[in-house]
């Protein structure tokens, strides 16, 4: 029997790419640089490619924020001082708390039933200061990150710290609900955890490592 709800933040609990293309269009225009949707497709690619070295312990997150924008820009010919360009971008995504459809719902019906944390490889401050802002952090009851954990999803080590840090309870009783493959469904599973995939995009999972696949939030009612 399930006691206990992981669930990720970034595009499972508030929209991380729809806030992270407001925040680039707002530097864009500080920097007096036209914004083009080319900019948002690089983000993605070279965004995604950077957290999977992370999640593989092959790039720290200051090491993210080196070299994010100065890769994006070199691709793209943009002449902007990428590390001062990341500066601004964080500032403006801390305060950015855009929710995924349903999740609020979600998390109201979640934290009615079930003892419910989230988990993060995003700053904390950052994280925090979002959920307040998206009015979802009430329903939290402690929120984990990589960066205060010293280790991050999908590592047994970032696990290993939510759980010195929670009631004693059976790892089967756990689910962790996340978008990522990698740093959710993978890590969950080799860790002993029931998992969630959520997967608005009906992307294929060819190795069927989630329990439960869902491409809606509200679908989490059916078994949990």
């Amino acid at each position: 029997m399930i006691k206990v709800v992981f669930v990720d933040i970034d595009n499972t609990l508030l929209d991380f790419d729809k806030c992270a293309k407001v925040a680039m269009k707002y530097c864009m225009d500080q920097f007096g640089v036209m914004y083009e949707e080319k900019l948002y497709e690089t983000f993605l690619e070279v965004n995604d490619s950077l957290w999977l070295e992370i999640e593989r312990g092959e790039l720290t997150r200051q090491g993210l924020y080196e070299i994010r924008w100065n890769r994006i820009f070199n691709r793209l010919g943009i002449n902007i001082d990428g590390v001062e360009f990341e500066k601004r971008f964080v500032a403006v995504l801390e305060n950015c708390a855009e929710p995924v459809d349903g999740a609020m719902k979600m998390l109201e019906y979640l934290a009615s039933k079930y003892t419910v944390y989230a988990a993060s490889n995003a700053p904390y401050e950052q994280q925090i200061n979002r959920l307040k802002k998206s009015g979802m952090l009430k329903y939290i009851t402690k929120v984990f990150t990589s960066e205060k954990i010293g280790f991050s999803k999908p590592s047994a080590d970032f696990f290993d710290g939510c759980f010195t840090d929670i009631e004693k309870i059976d790892r089967s009783e756990v689910i962790l609900i996340g978008d990522s493959l990698t740093a959710d469904i993978s890590g969950g599973a080799s860790y002993g955890l029931k998992t969630c995939w959520y997967n608005p995009a009906n992307n294929e999972d060819e190795q069927n490592r989630a329990d439960y696949v869902i491409d809606s939030l509200n679908q989490v009612k059916n078994f949990l």
